[in-house]
């Protein structure tokens, strides 16, 4: 902005000099040629004001995307059309996007700044797009600046409907052995093995560690290369409830973007875990009120897959209420885990309560030495991780690759 202001100070200023030294060329050597000088310099400003207003009155602007729903990585078309329905030539256009390359990777752009539309003529744009980050989100361009020939005014045109996408995230495989660890500890038996019907099971998964040797399906293994456990009639897995914290950090809004993109891919490729190893799962979050998704196998994955595509942060604490809400209410043992950026004291004190009453506490945080976004701090202060510490809450760093979800410690 700084520049522009400049520029145009820059052009008056030379206008001004020129003026100046016409009328003075003008009393000094009164003429024909001395005249006509001045009076053009003089209503240049005019002229040009008068063609860049018809512009601004008559230009039309089209735009459209040929997909509005797409997956994290797919590629888009954007085309632009700008319209000359005058028989003079416009002033020069420049488009201003509302996106940056930060969300969208621009791999091609055909039309180089400024734009000149010739009289009764059409200029078309064509971008191809690849969506690099999660979310629901306006595409396309937000003003068409115009200027004119000689710099003196600039006029933005900001009545255009933005089209709106909604980006898919990305399915990535967890690894992390030690959640796998917990989840394992936590699962627990209605009845025991010494009591149940072992010639009766309800489903086969693949081998757990921990597993016995007694559940192992020996002819399946044999057949297909790989350990295949048995689920018996008696036995029921314990539930997980993951809480995901929708509150909006203090961030830019693209750097938001990033940052809700880091977190819902998390939680997608937890789920997904969850699922896949048939574990009772229950997803909650707070948008205005509480939201709550419960699957118990892989064919339940697309209902969270999809509320979580299209979930929006936003800057209200709802995050402690909504663990009062389900946790202190139910009072049903379990594994939870709180996937939240904003660590607390009392929201530490309040896990500390929940782990005496039996409950298996975990917490998933944002490694920011791998986000780039700029104002992630790291997690905590000393002492919410010295509580967290002492009382066997442990603390997991997530970070994405290009196809997996690992969960680390520090």
């Amino acid at each position: 902005m700084y520049r522009k202001v400049m520029r145009l100070r820059r052009t008056w200023t030379i206008y001004s000099v020129l003026l100046v030294s016409s009328m003075i060329f003008n009393r000094l050597l009164p003429g024909y040629t001395s005249s006509i000088s001045f009076y053009i310099i003089l209503f240049t400003p005019v002229i040009s004001f008068a063609h860049i207003s018809l512009t601004y009155i008559t230009f039309k602007l089209t735009h459209n995307v040929d997909k509005q729903f797409v997956s994290k990585g797919d590629e888009i078309v954007y085309v632009i059309q700008l319209i000359n329905p005058t028989s003079i030539l416009m002033a020069p256009f420049s488009l201003h996007y509302v996106s940056s390359e930060r969300l969208f990777k621009d791999a091609k752009n055909d039309i180089h700044h400024p734009i000149i539309i010739s009289e009764q003529k059409s200029v078309f744009i064509r971008k191809k797009l690849t969506c690099t980050y999660r979310g629901n989100y306006s595409i396309g361009v937000d003003r068409v600046i115009i200027c004119d020939y000689f710099k003196f005014f600039r006029f933005n045109f900001t009545e255009i409907e933005q089209h709106k996408i909604l980006v898919y995230p990305k399915l990535r495989e967890l690894k992390s052995s030690l959640l796998r660890n917990i989840i394992n500890e936590s699962n627990e038996s209605v009845i025991s093995n010494t009591t149940q019907n072992q010639s009766v099971f309800t489903d086969v998964r693949h081998y757990q560690p921990g597993d016995p040797l007694n559940k192992i399906h020996w002819k399946l293994t044999a057949k297909t290369g790989d350990f295949i456990s048995k689920d018996y009639s008696g036995q029921m897995t314990n539930k997980t409830k993951i809480f995901l914290d929708t509150y909006s950090l203090d961030l830019d809004s693209e750097s938001s973007i990033v940052y809700e993109d880091y977190m819902v891919e998390g939680c997608v490729s937890l789920v997904h875990f969850f699922l896949e190893n048939r574990i009772h799962t229950q997803l909650y979050y707070e948008k205005f009120g509480m939201n709550k998704s419960d699957g118990r196998s892989s064919k339940d994955f697309p209902k969270f897959y999809d509320e979580l595509a299209k979930l929006s942060f936003y800057k209200e604490q709802g995050f402690s209420k909504l663990i009062d809400d389900v946790l202190l209410l139910d009072r049903d043992p379990c594994h939870v885990i709180l996937m939240t950026q904003h660590i607390t004291l009392p929201l530490v004190e309040k896990m500390v309560r929940l782990k005496y009453q039996n409950y298996e506490i975990s917490i998933v945080v944002c490694d920011h030495k791998t986000m780039d976004i700029e104002g992630i701090e790291s997690f905590g202060d000393n002492k919410c991780q010295f509580i967290l510490t002492t009382s066997k809450i442990p603390i997991y760093y997530m970070q994405h690759d290009e196809n997996s979800t690992r969960l680390g410690v520090t």
